[in-house]
């Protein structure tokens, strides 16, 4: 049974809607309670995609074996990191950004 009766109205411009909710959703909840959180003085936090911990882990695997890897395939093993993490950053930017790396 839902507790919340009494709604509350703010006005806002299109633009800072669209910055709320674009919030709210790397924070991974509604844009209700996102607001609620922020107005009762709690932490809001971005949740990263799984993409981005998969990255990490094969950031991790690459330092724990390319002294015995060819240079080759060390390029490449970084080369797949690098996508999974612009995957990460394109996740987390969802359609803001066009782009196809950040630093374009």
């Amino acid at each position: 049974m839902r507790t919340r009766t009494v709604a509350i109205n703010i006005r806002v411009t299109e633009g800072e809607k669209r910055r709320m909710e674009s919030a709210a959703k790397k924070c991974g909840i509604s844009l209700s309670a996102y607001l609620r959180k922020l107005g009762l003085g709690k932490e809001v936090q971005a949740i990263s995609p799984p993409s981005f911990y998969e990255a990490y882990r094969a950031l991790t695997r690459l330092r724990d074996c390319w002294k015995t890897l060819p240079d080759e395939t060390i390029d490449r093993y970084f080369d797949g990191v690098i996508q999974k993490f612009l995957q990460a950053y394109h996740e987390l930017e969802g359609k803001e950004s066009q782009r196809e790396t950040p630093w374009q």
